[in-house]
């Protein structure tokens, strides 16, 4: 029964949304695919902003993944309380804003990927983008689908419903492959050339870059948001706006849990990755933490503080194996959970608990004379690293930086 009631509220608000949309008419550019999505979107929405100085650009500051956040983002809502009431008062207020339609962006930047069969059905028949971004698939996040194929082909489904043009990732094997069967105008990203070097002033971390024409020095590290920042200058040239200068600095608002930097006591280096851990997410996570030891701290130890990766069915075995031979270069490993406890050797450090695991790592850290980089990586359900990660901040004020924050997450944790 509640499940027919949310149906009928989710396509209640859809038609709203599309009346709203066909009204106001905004540019919409629309960021899918599985991996990068909310990296991409907020480096995008970033530089639009600084560069189109006459339109008003929106996105919204929110990373929920649903069929009702999407339609918020639409309507520029981005509080709501999970709840029954809530949901009925939110509905009120989107029924307002539909029948005024008043314009409040004149570009919006959306992001979805899907967990359904015909879920992209659905959500082109609210919104068709102007611009479509696809960042990258994973294969063996595929939740309701039978295959990689079956999800890939769904989610193509918003190529078809592109009026202006699409952006296909080039080191997406998905992509690459469908390529020629797409009609549109197309262009790859992310297979051209660009440099970049990591630079350390007043005790911060910055990003060098060298693309095409542009040099840009950056807050934001990691090899793909390099990647999604190049595609941003090459959108801009859709706006009939080439950006010839030799040097920029762009100050970019990092995405909390996605290879932020933390300092620790005794100027060692902390970098919370705790959103999610993936196999592709683990595996570039831990290639730019190296390439952060060896541009920057080539004398600083090497950590990890890893939880199981999960949602991998048959294939978690051999994954957690291909996971522990990237990790052979450790210092020290430190596991939490079942799978890597199973799939690790068992000389590694493992424990059931978050707690268990910062009391050794904050022991470990206050009796050494060493200075340590150590990357917290997290996948989702009932075993919070970030909480690990709390323990060991310099700054406690930073925790509020940390993911799962607010009063419902602690509450749930607690």
């Amino acid at each position: 029964m509640r499940k027919i009631i949310l149906k009928i509220i989710y396509y209640v608000l859809a038609k709203y949304a599309r009346h709203f949309i066909q009204e106001t008419k905004p540019y919409v550019i629309w960021v899918t695919w599985n991996v990068g999505k909310t990296s991409c979107r907020m480096i995008l929405y970033k530089v639009l902003e600084k560069h189109i100085i006459n339109k008003k650009i929106y996105t919204s500051p929110k990373n929920y993944n649903s069929e009702l956040w999407f339609i918020f983002s639409i309507f520029g809502i981005e509080e709501f309380i999970p709840w029954i009431i809530g949901l009925f008062k939110i509905c009120i207020k989107i029924r307002k804003l539909s029948i005024k339609s008043r314009k409040i962006y004149d570009i919006i930047i959306l992001e979805y990927g899907i967990d359904h069969p015909w879920d992209m059905d659905f959500l082109v028949s609210i919104v068709k983008p102007d611009i479509s971004i696809f960042t990258k698939l994973w294969s063996i996040h595929i939740e309701n689908f039978w295959t990689i194929e079956d999800i890939g082909n769904e989610k193509f489904k918003l190529i078809f419903a592109t009026k202006d043009k699409t952006y296909l990732n080039y080191e997406d094997d998905f992509s690459r492959i469908k390529y020629d069967e797409v009609i549109i105008n197309k262009q790859f990203f992310n297979n051209s050339w660009f440099d970049f070097v990591y630079l350390l002033k007043w005790k911060k971390i910055y990003s060098k870059l060298s693309f095409d024409w542009i040099d840009i020095k950056t807050n934001i590290l990691w090899c793909e948001n390099f990647s999604y920042i190049q595609l941003s200058y090459l959108i801009l040239k859709d706006f009939w706006l080439w950006i010839d200068i030799n040097k920029e600095f762009l100050e970019l608002k990092n995405q909390p849990w996605r290879f932020t930097v933390f300092n620790w006591i005794k100027q060692s280096i902390l970098i919370d990755s705790t959103y999610n851990a993936w196999p592709e997410s683990m595996k570039m996570m831990i290639e730019n933490t190296h390439i952060l030891r060896k541009s920057l701290f080539p004398d600083y130890k090497l950590w990890f503080v890893i939880w199981d990766m999960r949602e991998l069915w048959k294939y978690s075995k051999e994954l957690h194996e291909n996971l522990y031979q990237k990790l052979k270069d450790y210092d020290l490993l430190i596991t939490v959970w079942l799978e890597t406890r199973k799939y690790f050797p068992k000389e590694i450090k493992n424990y059931l608990s978050s707690r268990q695991a910062w009391i050794y790592l904050k022991s470990e850290l206050l009796n050494s004379n060493e200075k340590y980089i150590i990357l917290f990586k997290w996948s989702q359900n009932t075993i919070f690293v970030e909480e690990a990660l709390k323990q060991v901040l310099i700054n406690k004020n930073d925790y509020r930086k940390l993911v799962r924050q607010d009063d419902i997450w602690m509450s749930r944790k607690g």
